[in-house]
């Protein structure tokens, strides 16, 4: 029968399959899946368009270097007439021009070619405003990076842990049927010696057709849990492998207070909470600088072709300024919105403390009882472990009937599970405070 502590496991394929598969240990699993799992892969996209975005924002400190080039095509003849002394209306020779002149163009094609640069001043205030708000979201970006990794890790315990469960149920089923096999020839010999009836094989015989049949149901399941931690693994789904023996893990009692200051400081959710506060005044700060009039040094050069009675090329460098004076009171309402995001953000910020505070009390309170529950499952397990081996002893002697040791026999298999379960809600529960507290 059923003997010895608990016996998940390293299975060895036996119960379900004949070829031995590579052990796949828990951390080296959770290592694997923070790598190469694809939403850990997505995440870490976002990083990189981050740190795209803010070096492109740095490029705007530098000049603006424009050029313009066109071919106009002259559609309509221009006249142009200078009045008789319009240049000079008194000299020693008479006026300048002692008639009046006029002069046309001809209808072509000019081309016109232009070149600049210009150079912000007072913007470069609000790009650095920019930059550093460009630094807060990739910050953000890394910080979801880690909440996905902490979810990823969570998530392929539970798996790994679903695995365990399913073996610790395949094992119970065959010390069942082993039972039930034992038990329908010890029944057969009755039934054969007249001293049972045949009712009674029949029904140990259905038994053990449900038990097979259900270890079919658990190979199926078993599978099927083994390609979604595969996929958790970012791997090809039907790569085989087995999982690590588990026991119980050692008991360690967990201080509240230094729990809570761990969340808050390994807390990638939390982290980010923070860095949306920031944000949101960077976002204000960016605002609140259009203000400032806009003051570039702009620098240009022109050269026109084909034209020869106007000059035909020019060079300047100013001060440009663009003040909007007055604006309806725009500014000031999307201040306000601004101001409003800088509230929202910080109301945030509090629920995700209190959610954490919530989470790791919580966590404790489950790994404490999970950790009793192992005790009284493990007593359960030994007194209907005692009692199928009494029953079938009686049976024996004919002093106990069948029903009674099939009885028995049902309740050690529950207890068996409840056992199992017992000891993977441990690792449950010892996976959701990792989990409450930031720990991958």
């Amino acid at each position: 029968m059923f003997k010895g502590g608990f016996a998940i496991w390293i299975f060895l394929g036996a119960a379900w399959s004949s070829a031995p598969e590579p052990v796949l240990p828990l951390n080296e699993a959770v290592q694997t899946a923070i790598r190469t799992n694809l939403r850990v892969k997505g995440a870490a996209l976002e990083v990189d368009e981050a740190g795209d975005m803010v070096e492109a924002l740095k490029t705007r400190r530098y000049p603006r270097l424009e050029m313009d080039a066109a071919i106009d095509r002259n559609l309509t003849r221009q006249s142009y007439t200078f009045s008789r002394g319009s240049l000079v209306t008194d000299s020693p020779i008479g006026p300048i021009p002692p008639d009046n002149v006029e002069i046309t163009t001809k209808e072509g094609t000019t081309k016109v070619f232009s070149v600049g640069a210009r150079q912000p001043l007072t913007r470069l205030y609000t790009i650095a405003l920019e930059i550093c708000e460009g630094y807060v979201s990739t910050d953000m970006a890394v910080q979801k990076v880690r909440l996905t990794q902490q979810d990823v890790a969570y998530l392929v315990k539970l798996q790994y842990f679903e695995v365990g469960r399913i073996l610790g149920d395949l094992q119970a089923i065959d010390e069942s049927i082993l039972f039930l096999s034992a038990l329908s020839d010890l029944v057969r010999n009755y039934v054969d010696q007249q001293v049972a009836l045949e009712y009674e094989l029949l029904d140990v015989r259905a038994r053990l057709a449900q038990r097979q049949l259900e270890r079919q149901r658990r190979v199926d399941e078993m599978i099927t849990a083994k390609e979604r931690l595969n996929a958790l693994l970012g791997r090809d789904v039907e790569t085989p492998f087995s999982i690590e023996h588990l026991s119980i893990p050692h008991q360690v009692v967990y201080d509240t207070n230094e729990s809570l200051a761990l969340a808050f400081e390994q807390r990638a959710d939390f982290t980010e909470s923070l860095l949306a506060i920031e944000k949101a005044n960077y976002s204000y700060d960016i605002k609140k600088s259009e203000y400032i009039p806009e003051v570039d040094l702009h620098f240009r050069y022109l050269k026109l072709f084909d034209v020869r009675l106007i000059p035909d090329a020019e060079a300047f460098i100013s001060l440009d300024m663009r003040w909007e004076f007055f604006d309806w009171g725009r500014k000031r309402d999307e201040l306000a919105s601004r101001a409003s995001k800088i509230a929202g953000a910080e109301v945030q910020m509090e629920e995700v403390r209190n959610r954490i505070e919530i989470e790791v009390r919580e966590s404790l309170r489950k790994l404490r009882t999970a950790y009793e529950s192992v005790e009284v499952a493990r007593d359960l397990q030994a007194a209907y472990r005692e009692k199928v081996r009494v029953m079938i002893n009686r049976y024996r002697e004919q002093t106990a009937l069948l029903t009674d040791v099939l009885e028995a026999e049902t309740q050690l298999d529950r207890a068996n599970s409840d056992y199992n379960g017992a000891v993977l809600s441990v690792w449950g529960a010892l996976a959701e405070y990792e989990k409450a507290v930031g720990e991958a």
